[in-house]
């Protein structure tokens, strides 16, 4: 089952349906996304994934950034979000 997806917008296009008509579309880059950490109830309150998204050059982090991908042994990624995930 996917929580979410982290994507880029990589621009426009049409596509033509079955009558021939232009429809906008939106081109977009998604994946590949990568679980860097996995929180728990009772460690960090809640349950979540944190997942990464778009590799980047460690120097262009800040160092408390690095620590947190070092640690993780994953990364490090442009963008970094969390999924928040049900009980159960």
């Amino acid at each position: 089952m996917a929580i979410g997806l982290l994507a880029k917008k990589l621009g426009m296009t049409q596509l033509f349906n079955e009558h021939g008509r232009a429809v906008a579309a939106t081109v977009l880059q998604a994946g590949p996304c990568t679980v860097t950490q996995v929180k728990e109830p009772d460690k960090d309150g809640y349950r979540a994934i944190q997942v990464g998204f778009e590799p980047i050059k460690r120097t262009k982090l800040p160092q408390p950034m690095q620590g947190h991908f070092k640690k993780a042994g994953q990364g490090p990624f442009r963008y970094l979000r969390e999924f928040r995930i049900r009980d159960g």
